[in-house]
């Protein structure tokens, strides 16, 4: 980007003044929802949002236009904007690791292609690596961006629909059992469940607060911030009559064809939670169809008599991870078998960059960087070693497609035995 004095990038964070949102603020936070095509914000929702990025303990990043006049939005308005939080990454074998979180992010059609992104985002990653995070992570809505500032896909997920006429008979008997209730007790039960299943899932990210608001019905996405008006709840016990699981749900109305239930949120702590929610769907009355989001080896048309009655729709990426701290990374992570690789990370923004020797001894990995004349046994780009540390890509995949070059005879087996996993991963976080 050539330097340009009349643009001003500002970093703040949210805040509310007596109540209210200050104008800087309010900025901010219409210029997103611009950005996102979504609903005009009033006052209501506009403290929502800062109560909301005040408790996630975000930061905001604005890019100004100082050459603009009115009546042009942006004489006040940012041109420009972007957002990160902490959160936590299941890297694995219940292995929570710190991440930074990156949202919000906008360019109004008026200031495209003027490095505004990569000005946001070089800066932020760069602060983040400084301040200890060795990953960042977002979901993207568009899948060119981000792989040209290192971030790779390292999760999946799948939209399918479940044929509900007739209802779908299980191969295995029922472990517990559903019960119905009002939205509003998630509120207090989805934390617990969210945290139970963050620890068993490779890929997760924890919940936020917005999203236990939307189980529990307090606004139903950040296009609508208020509460809907068809949402209905139900919750799994286990057993021992502990609650393991819960679903939001709702009716798709007569007017679709054929009649359908939707799952807003299934956030399950064990395969037979998943599974049970989806079949109680399937028992209701008049109800031909369910869909969902769900990971993408999805465990549920296995217990089917009729495994044909599932049906993948779309599949389609969701988390991306950015590695900012190679050695701190591949150091947290856990590894099938021992060996050693020597590695060639490349990095476009120097944040992982380098040449790097990869020692496992009894699983646990300890990474430094090779000597300066070394010859790595493999490279590969900073975005695919992404995709590659959760599981969610083979070694092998990454080879075939070229992305990942072997320079000696027997690196890709190593890497492939080394960074094998018993699960692909899944995010359920929507961020």
């Amino acid at each position: 980007m050539r330097e340009n004095p009349m643009i001003r990038l500002e970093r703040f964070k949210p805040e509310l003044l007596n109540g209210t949102v200050p104008s800087k603020i309010d900025e901010f936070l219409r210029a997103v929802s611009r950005g996102f095509h979504e609903s005009v914000l009033d006052a209501q929702d506009l403290v929502l949002l800062a109560r909301l990025g005040i408790n996630d303990n975000s930061t905001f990043t604005a890019i100004y236009d100082d050459s603009a006049v009115v009546p042009s939005l942006h004489a006040r308005a940012p041109v420009a904007t972007y957002a990160g939080f902490g959160g936590t990454l299941n890297i694995g074998a219940g292995t929570l690791v710190p991440v930074h979180q990156i949202t919000s992010v906008t360019v109004s059609p008026t200031h495209r292609r003027r490095g505004l992104l990569r000005l946001m985002i070089t800066q932020d990653l760069a602060i983040a690596r400084r301040s200890g995070f060795a990953f960042a992570a977002l979901t993207a809505s568009e899948a060119t961006i981000y792989g040209r500032f290192g971030f790779g896909r390292a999760t999946q997920r799948v939209r399918f629909s479940l044929k509900t006429e007739p209802a779908p008979a299980m191969r295995v008997e029922t472990e517990g059992r559903i019960v119905a209730i009002e939205p509003s007790e998630l509120k207090s039960l989805a934390p617990g469940i969210h945290a139970a299943a963050h620890q068993r899932t490779t890929g997760s990210i924890a919940v936020s607060e917005f999203e236990v608001g939307q189980a529990a019905g307090h606004w139903e996405d950040f296009d609508s911030l208020k509460p809907p008006s068809n949402l209905r709840a139900a919750l799994h016990l286990d057993p021992e009559g502990t609650p393991d699981g819960f679903m939001s749900y709702t009716f798709s109305g007569w007017k679709a064809s054929p009649p359908t239930m939707e799952i807003g949120q299934l956030c399950a702590a064990s395969g037979a939670a998943r599974r049970e929610l989806i079949a109680y769907l399937g028992t209701h009355d008049l109800i031909e169809k369910v869909t969902g989001r769900g990971p993408l080896d999805d465990a549920f048309p296995s217990a089917l008599q009729d495994a044909r009655a599932y049906t993948i729709e779309a599949m389609g990426d969701h988390l991306w991870l950015r590695i900012l701290d190679v050695p701190s990374a591949l150091a947290a992570r856990g590894y099938r078998c021992d060996g050693r690789i020597r590695l060639c990370v490349r990095d476009e923004l120097g944040l992982a960059e380098g040449t790097w020797d990869l020692v496992v001894a009894h699983g646990v990995g300890t990474t430094s960087p090779a000597p300066s004349d070394a010859v790595p046994d493999a490279s590969i780009h900073v975005r695919d070693l992404a995709s590659l540390y959760l599981g969610g890509f083979s070694a092998a995949h990454l080879a075939e497609a070229g992305v990942l070059r072997i320079h000696a005879p027997d690196a890709l087996a190593r890497i492939e035995a080394m960074f094998a996993t018993t699960v692909i991963p899944y995010c359920q976080a929507e961020f």
